[in-house]
């Protein structure tokens, strides 16, 4: 943390594609540098729950922008996460919709009776077949943005959910059997879905 240290090039600078090279880091600003805007978006797909590949080129999200802020969230109700993403410095806030084929899911919201209102902090636990899939309710809250409190819960090829279990932040479990995932469910704390 010596302010005055000053370190030597480690390579070439290519100055076009916006590199530059300052020396001591407390004199980014003094030399009219910045370095907001050259991290560039990406955007990973899970391949069957073990890996992901990088579909940022493919999906247009490799954009040109200083982006700060990514919410997923259904925006256009079609079953599909979107993202939409917000940039410092102003400019357009950007939609991008998912066209990826969906398979089966859950769309599950909360309420909370004893515990918080939205049911943050708990524990979703999907039994499906021979897998488990976990989820835990923490909406995203990064800079300018908050998603939704709405858990999205993806089985694949699965056309039931044999068991979910739900573990509230208050210690209350509840355990629902045989759920249907083609229709959204509303749960209560403490209170059996209808």
């Amino acid at each position: 943390m010596n302010r005055t240290c000053t370190h030597p090039k480690l390579g070439e600078v290519d100055e076009a594609a916006g590199e530059f090279w300052v020396g001591n880091a407390f004199q980014i600003v003094e030399e009219g540098e910045n370095l907001s805007a050259y991290e560039r978006n990406r955007l990973y797909l899970g391949v069957d729950g073990s890996d992901f590949i990088d579909g940022s080129f493919t999906s247009n999200v490799d954009i040109d922008s200083d982006s700060r802020s990514v919410i997923a969230a259904d925006i256009n109700q079609d079953g599909a996460l979107d993202l939409l993403v917000a940039s410092v410095g102003g400019g357009p806030l950007r939609l991008f919709l998912n066209r990826i084929p969906q398979k089966n899911r859950l769309r599950l919201s909360l309420e909370g009776v004893e515990s918080n209102r939205l049911g943050i902090g708990t524990r979703l636990i999907a039994r499906v077949g021979d897998r488990r899939v976990v989820r835990d309710v923490f909406p995203a809250n990064g800079f300018m943005g908050q998603a939704p409190a709405i858990v999205d819960l993806g089985i694949g090829d699965a056309d039931r959910i044999d068991e979910l279990s739900i573990r509230w932040p208050s210690g209350k479990h509840q355990i629902l059997k045989d759920v249907d995932p083609s229709k959204s469910l509303h749960v209560v704390e403490g209170v059996a879905p209808k």
